[in-house]
C-alpha cells in the first residue's frame, strides 16, 4: 500500500482489521531497518538482533526461514512506515526472504510512502502481489461530502466540492481542511478556502497546530521524541494534559494515534517537532528505566552521565535479551569525554556478538589487556578467527587473581581450549578444572559450561569416552541454564563430533540439528560453520556423500566470508569426500589447501588428518611419497587422528610392498580403535589386516566378514558396499551386483580409488591400456598407474589428449603442430611432432606387446587414435545407452563413470572445450533423468543425492534448486528444505535474478504437518 503522508494508508488497514476480527494480525509500527529483525523475532518469542553480521545473506535467509516456520497459520503481518527500510539493506533482504519463505502461511502488508524495498515483479506475475495506491485511498466526492456534513453540521455541497478540488481527495488534507473550516464562521468558509495558497498541506498543518493551545503544543513536542507514551508517563514528565484529552486527540488520528505500549505521535507531528522534545526525553528515560523498559530508556536518554550509568547497569541484560544493536547505539551516543572502560567493554562485547570483530577489537583496544574481562573476550575473537597463537597470547595477557569471579573463570576456560588446540592436554585439563572451581564458587553457569566443554575435549583426546560424554552433557545443561545460545551451540557441536568418531551417527545428527537452528538464528557465522562441518562428518559416516559435500562447502564459504582461518577443517572434509568418491585430483587439491591452513595455525589435529589423506592419494602413483606422508602423520602424536594416521600408513606400506610394516600398522590401528571406541576405524583395521596379515583365504574372508558386520551395525552404507565388493572380488562371485551397489553409494568406480580396500582387491585387466581424461589426466597400464615422470614430455601427454578430442577421426599433422606449437614454423616442428608420437607409443606400449600400429596410427599426412580405451568415450557410450533404455541401473552406472570434467588439470586449452561441453551436457542429462525417475517413484533419498550432484556441477540451475527443495519436503525433511531454498535464493541474488517463492507444497501445513 503506497501513498504520501496522510494518504489514509494506516487508517484503511485498521478499519479493515476491525471489520475482520477472524483474521490473525500482527502490527509492526513504526519500524526501521535495525529494529526489524528484533521485532519479527519477538513475534515468535526468539531474541534476535540486527548488526554487521546480520548483513550476511546466509544469516538473513536463515532468520527469515526460522521466523516463517514458527509463525502461526494464516497470519497477516503489517509493516507500517516501510519506507524507513531502504532497498538493498538487511531489513529489505529480510522482508523479501520472509515473503519468499512464508508461502501461503503468511500475508504481508507493507504500508509505505514508496515502492516495496525489494523486487516484486516475479511475485506479481505469479499473482502474489496486490498493490493499493493513493488513487485507491483518495476520498470520492461523495465521501468528502458526507464527512463535511458530519464535521460542519450544515449543508455543504459547494464547500465540499471546493475541498475535493483543492485536496484531490487526499484524506489527511480533507480532514485538516474540514477541521480548520469548522473553526471559522459559516459565512466566511468558502471565501477563506478559495484564498489558500500552495503548498496546501504545509499550510493546513500550520493552521491546525497554530490553533492548539500552549499545553497541547508542549505535549506534542515532548511526546514526538518518544518511542511511545502513556498518560502516566506524561504526568511523570510534567505535561499538563488529561487522560481524556489524550484519548480525544488519538481518536482524530491526525496528531497522535494508538500504538506501542500506549500512544505514538504521528509522522507529521514528528517531522514538524524535530528535536524540540529532547529535553523532556531525559525525564522520560528515568521513567522507562524505573519500570523495566530498558531499551526505551537507552534510546531516549540525553544525559551522558545517566546514559553511562544505565549502560554499566544494564548491558548484560540487554545482551542476554538479544539486543546488541541497541546497546551499540547507546554506547555510540556517549560523548568521548564521558566514555569509561566499562562502556568500551560493553560496546566491544555487543559488537562481538554481532560478529563485528574489527569493531569489537577496536573497542577492547582501549581497555586494559590484563583485565580478565578484556583478555578472554579479545582472545575469543582471535580463536573464532582461527588465529590460535594470537588467541593464546591474548588469554595469557590476562591476570587471574585470587577472587572467584566469572571473568576469571571464563579466561581460564578459554585458555584451556587454546591449550588443547596445541595438543597440551595436561595444562588444558588443569586450567579447565580451575575454571570449574571458580564456576562453583560464584555460581556462574556460563563459566561452568565453558569449563566442561574444555574438559570434554581433553577427555576425548585421552580416550576417556565416559568422561567426554559426562562433561559434554554437563556443558550443555549449564549453557541452557545460563540462557547462552552460543555456548550451547559449541557444546552440542563438540559432543556431536565425539559421537561421530564413535560411529554414533544418528545421535550426532540429532545434536547437530539443534545446533544448526540455534547457530543460524543468533547469527554466529563461525559457530554455524563448525556445526555444518560436524554435520558433514556425521553424514559422511552414514555414507551420504553428496549431502556431506554440500555441508562442507557451506562451512568453507561461511568461514571465508568472515575471514576466518579455520577453513582448513572443511577443506579437509571436502578432501575426504572426494577421496571416497574416487575423485583423486580434487581430493589432493582440497587436502593441500587444508594443509596450508593447518600449518599456518599449527593445528596438530588437522595436520595429522590431512597428511593421512594425502598419503592415501599419493600411494596410487608415488608409494614412497605416500609412506613419507603417512609416517609424518603417525609421528604427529596421539589424539583423535591417531587411528586414521595408522590406517593410512598401513595401506601406504602395503602399496610400497613392505608387508611386515603394513601388518604392524594394522595391529596398532586395531588397538587404538578399540581404546577410543572408534568402530568405523576398527572395521577398516580388520580390512587392512585381511589384506596384509591373513595367511589363508579363509582367514581373509573371516576378517572381512567381521568388518562387514561392524559396518552394518553402525549404519554405514558406504562401508558396507565397499566391504561387500571386496568379498565379491575375492570370491569371484557377485562382482557385478556388488559394483552396482558401490556406485549407488556414491563411489565413482573401484578403479579410481586411493589407497585402501578397494584398490587392494580390484582385479584389473593386466593386458589392457586405458587413458583417462575425465578429471585428472592419467594412464593405467598392466594394472598399475603410470607415474607422471614416465611421460618424459608434457607435449606427448597433450598430444594424446588432443587426439582423444578428435574422437577417432584422422587429423592432419599440420593441425597437431599448430595446437602443440602455435605460431612456430611448421617445418621446423615436424621432427618434434615425430618425437612426441614416438613418446606416446612408447608410454602406451613400452614392451611392444601390441605391435607398432597399436593405439596410434600415423603416416606422413595424418594421425589418429585406434583401439585405445578412453574413459570419456566409455562414459558417452554408456550414457547414450542408459538414456535410450531409461534403465535405472544403467543410468547409475553411466553417471558413476563421469569422474570429473575433461582434463580438469588443463583448464585453459581451447581445443578441449567441445568435448568438455559435450561430456558435461550428457552428464547433466543423466543426472536429471535419474533424479526425475527417482522422484516419480517416491525414492526421495536417491533423488536428493543426484539433485545435489547436479547442483555441484552447476550451482545456478534454478530447476534443480526448486526440485531439491520440493523433494526434501516430500521426504519430510522440512528444516533442510528451507535451508536448501535459502541457498537457491542466494544463488539467484548473485545473478541478479528475482527468485521464485518457496513452493506451497514445501510448507509443513501443506503436507499435513
Amino acid at each position: 500500500m503506497t501513498a504520501g503522508p496522510g494518504g489514509g494508508k494506516t487508517s484503511a488497514i485498521r478499519l479493515w482489521a476491525r471489520a475482520r476480527p477472524d483474521v490473525r494480525m500482527s502490527w509492526l509500527a513504526p519500524i526501521d531497518n535495525e529494529a526489524l529483525a528484533e521485532a519479527l523475532a519477538a513475534l515468535v518469542g526468539r531474541p534476535q538482533s540486527a548488526g554487521p553480521s546480520a548483513d550476511d545473506p546466509a544469516r538473513t535467509a536463515a532468520l527469515a526461514a526460522e521466523i516463517a516456520a514458527a509463525l502461526p497459520p494464516s497470519l497477516v503481518l503489517v509493516v507500517d512506515e516501510a519506507q524507513r527500510i531502504a532497498p538493498r539493506t538487511f531489513g529489505a533482504r529480510l522482508l523479501e526472504a520472509l515473503c519468499l519463505h512464508g508461502g501461503d502461511n503468511l500475508h504481508v502488508v507493507l504500508i509505505s510512502r514508496s515502492a516495496a524495498p525489494f523486487p516484486v515483479q516475479r511475485l506479481r506475475g505469479l499473482g502474489h502481489v496486490f498493490h493499493v495506491t493513493a488513487e485507491h485511498l483518495a476520498f470520492t466526492p461523495e465521501e468528502t461530502r458526507s464527512l463535511a456534513g458530519t464535521v460542519l453540521k450544515e449543508e455543504t455541497d459547494g464547500l465540499a466540492e471546493e475541498v475535493q478540488r483543492l485536496t484531490t481527495g487526499w484524506p489527511v488534507a480533507v480532514r485538516l481542511a474540514l477541521g480548520w473550516l469548522s473553526g471559522l464562521p459559516a459565512a466566511d468558509r468558502l471565501s477563506r478556502l478559495a484564498s489558500v495558497a500552495d503548498p496546501l498541506f504545509d499550510y493546513l498543518v500550520e493552521e491546525v497546530l497554530d490553533h492548539c493551545d500552549a499545553r497541547t503544543h508542549a505535549f506534542l513536542w515532548a511526546t514526538a521524541a518518544l518511542p511511545w507514551f502513556t498518560p502516566d508517563l506524561c504526568a511523570a514528565i510534567g505535561l499538563d494534559i488529561s487522560r481524556e484529552e489524550i484519548s480525544a486527540l488519538a481518536a482524530q488520528h491526525i496528531l497522535i494515534t494508538p500504538g506501542g505500549g500506549g500512544y505514538v505521535a504521528t509522522t507529521l507531528v514528528r517531522e514538524f517537532a524535530g528535536d524540540a522534545g529532547r529535553p523532556a526525553a531525559a525525564k522520560a528515560a528515568r521513567w522507562f528505566e524505573e519500570r523495566g523498559f530498558v531499551r526505551e530508556a537507552l534510546a531516549v536518554c540525553a544525559e551522558p552521565a545517566h546514559l553511562v550509568t544505565m549502560i554499566e547497569r544494564w548491558s548484560d541484560k540487554v545482551l542476554a535479551d538479544g539486543h546488541p544493536a541497541e546497546l551499540v547505539r547507546a554506547c555510540h551516543a556517549v560523548p568521548a569525554a564521558s566514555r569509561t572502560a566499562a562502556i568500551d567493554l560493553a560496546e566491544g562485547q555487543a559488537r562481538q556478538v554481532q560478529g563485528d570483530w574489527a569493531g569489537a577489537l577496536e573497542c577492547l583496544r582501549h581497555a586494559d589487556a590484563a583485565e580478565p574481562a578484556v583478555a578472554w573476550r579479545t582472545g575469543m575473537i582471535h580463536y573464532h578467527r582461527g588465529d590460535y597463537r594470537a588467541a593464546l597470547a591474548a588469554f595469557e595477557c590476562g591476570v587471574v587473581g585470587d577472587r572467584a569471579a566469572p571473568d576469571e573463570g571464563m579466561l581460564l576456560a578459554w585458555t584451556a581450549s587454546a591449550r588443547w588446540m596445541f595438543g597440551d592436554l595436561e595444562n588444558a585439563a588443569r586450567l579447565a578444572r580451575r575454571a570449574l572451581e571458580i564456576a562453583s564458587g560464584c555460581g556462574d553457569e556460563r563459566v561452568a559450561a565453558c569449563a566442561h566443554t574444555a574438559l570434554a575435549m581433553v577427555a576425548h583426546d585421552e580416550g576417556d569416552r565416559a568422561g567426554s560424554e559426562r562433561h559434554s552433557g554437563l556443558a550443555i545443561a549449564a549453557a541452557e541454564s545460563a540462557g547462552d545460545l552460543l555456548v550451547a551451540v559449541r557444546a552440542l557441536s563438540n559432543r556431536a563430533s565425539h559421537r561421530t568418531e564413535e560411529a554414533r551417527y544418528a545421535e550426532a545428527l540429532a545434536d547437530l540439528e539443534q545446533a544448526v537452528r540455534r547457530a543460524e538464528l543468533v547469527g554466529a557465522p563461525v559457530n554455524a560453520a563448525v556445526v555444518l562441518h560436524n554435520r558433514a562428518e556425521a553424514l559422511l559416516g552414514f555414507g551420504r556423500l553428496d549431502e556431506a559435500l554440500t555441508d562442507f562447502r557451506q562451512a568453507r564459504d561461511l568461514l571465508s566470508q568472515v575471514g576466518s582461518d579455520k577453513q582448513g577443517h572443511p577443506l579437509a572434509g571436502l578432501g575426504r569426500v572426494y577421496l571416497e568418491r574416487g575423485d583423486l585430483m580434487r581430493a589432493r587439491t582440497s587436502y593441500e589447501d587444508a594443509l596450508n591452513h593447518a600449518e599456518q595455525l599449527n593445528d596438530v589435529h588437522l595436520i595429522q588428518a590431512v597428511l593421512a589423506g594425502l598419503a592415501r592419494i599419493h600411494a596410487v602413483d608415488d608409494p614412497e611419497r605416500a609412506v613419507e606422508l603417512a609416517e609424518r602423520a603417525v609421528a604427529t602424536g596421539g589424539g583423535s587422528g591417531e587411528v586414521g594416521a595408522l590406517l593410512a600408513a598401513g595401506w601406504a606400506w602395503a602399496e610400497a610392498g613392505d608387508r611386515a610394516k603394513a601388518q604392524s600398522c594394522a595391529q596398532a590401528a586395531r588397538t587404538a580403535a578399540a581404546s577410543r571406541r572408534d568402530r568405523a576405524a576398527a572395521a577398516e583395521a580388520l580390512e587392512l589386516a585381511a589384506i596384509v596379515a591373513a595367511d589363508t583365504p579363509q582367514a581373509r574372508r573371516d576378517l572381512l566378514l567381521a568388518a562387514g558386520e561392524i559396518w552394518a551395525e553402525i549404519g554405514s552404507r558406504l562401508g558396507s558396499a565397499r566391504n561387500a565388493y571386496a568379498r565379491a572380488c575375492l570370491e569371484r562371485a557377485g562382482v557385478r551386483e556388488a559394483e552396482r551397489e558401490l556406485r549407488r553409494a556414491g563411489v565413482r568406480g573401484p578403479q579410481h580409488s586411493g589407497a585402501g580396500l578397494l584398490r587392494a582387491v580390484t582385479l584389473l585387466d593386466h593386458g589392457a591400456v586405458r587413458f583417462c581424461v575425465l578429471g585428472e589426466v592419467r594412464l593405467s597400464r598392466y594394472g598399475r598407474a603410470v607415474p607422471a615422470a614416465e611421460w618424459q614430455s608434457r607435449k606427448a601427454r597433450d598430444l594424446l589428449a588432443w587426439l582423444v578430442c578428435q574422437r577417432g577421426r584422422p587429423v592432419a599433422r599440420e593441425a597437431a603442430v599448430e595446437v602443440l606449437w602455435p605460431g612456430e614454423d611448421p617445418v621446423g616442428c615436424a621432427n618434434r611432432l615425430s618425437v612426441a608420437l614416438s613418446t606416446v607409443r612408447s608410454i602406451l606400449d613400452p614392451k611392444r606387446k601390441f605391435g607398432p600400429g597399436a593405439f596410434v596410427r600415423a603416416d606422413k599426412y595424418a594421425i589418429q587414435l585406434d583401439g585405445l580405451r578412453v574413459d570419456v568415450e566409455e562414459f558417452l557410450a554408456a550414457a547414450a545407452e542408459a538414456l535410450r533404455s531409461e534403465d535405472d541401473d544403467l543410468l547409475v552406472a553411466a553417471e558413476a563413470r563421469y569422474t570429473g570434467e575433461v582434463c580438469e588439470d588443463s583448464p585453459y586449452h581451447g581445443w578441449l572445450e567441445p568435448l568438455r561441453e559435450e561430456a558435461r551436457a550428457v552428464h547433466q542429462a543423466v543426472l536429471r533423468k535419474i533424479a526425475s525417475r527417482a522422484r516419480r517413484a517416491g525414492e526421495h533419498d536417491t533423488a536428493i543425492r543426484y539433485l545435489l550432484r547436479l547442483l555441484e556441477r552447476d550451482a545456478y540451475d534454478e530447476a534443480a534448486h526448486l526440485d531439491l527443495t520440493l523433494t526434501l519436503i516430500r521426504a519430510r525433511r522440512h528444516g533442510e528444505a528451507r535451508r536448501r531454498y535459502r541457498i537457491y535464493v542466494e544463488a539467484m541474488a548473485e545473478l541478479g535474478v528475482e527468485p521464485a517463492p518457496m513452493p506451497a507444497d514445501a510448507l509443513p501445513s501443506a503436507v499435513g504437518g
